[in-house]
């Protein structure tokens, strides 16, 4: 498997085909116009930026993809890249006795 740095060299349709056949979809959330996917690719996580399709009614279309950085995150423009998928965590299932 490639590193984070190897796979962000990669132009998008390479990109792309990684993620759909290594990447784990994890959770959606809305950031409009966009639907963002979270997915874990080895040992990094890539968010997929889709928009509704303009040609297949109901379908969304790939526009962008980005992996999340952790490394200095005193110097990242969003020091906590995870925090938009907080509140669809549901921790209740490992508290129940």
């Amino acid at each position: 498997m490639l590193t984070q740095l190897e796979y962000n060299q990669l132009p998008l349709a390479q990109k792309a085909d990684l993620l759909w056949r290594f990447g784990q979809h994890l959770m959606n959330r809305p950031s409009p116009p966009f639907t963002v996917g979270l997915y874990a690719v080895g040992d990094f996580f890539v968010e997929a930026y889709f928009s509704e399709s303009k040609y297949f009614e109901g379908n969304h279309e790939l526009q962008h993809l980005f992996s999340l950085q952790f490394q200095n995150r005193s110097r990242l423009r969003n020091p906590y890249p995870l925090e938009p998928y907080l509140a669809q965590i549901d921790l209740r299932d490992l508290f129940q006795l």
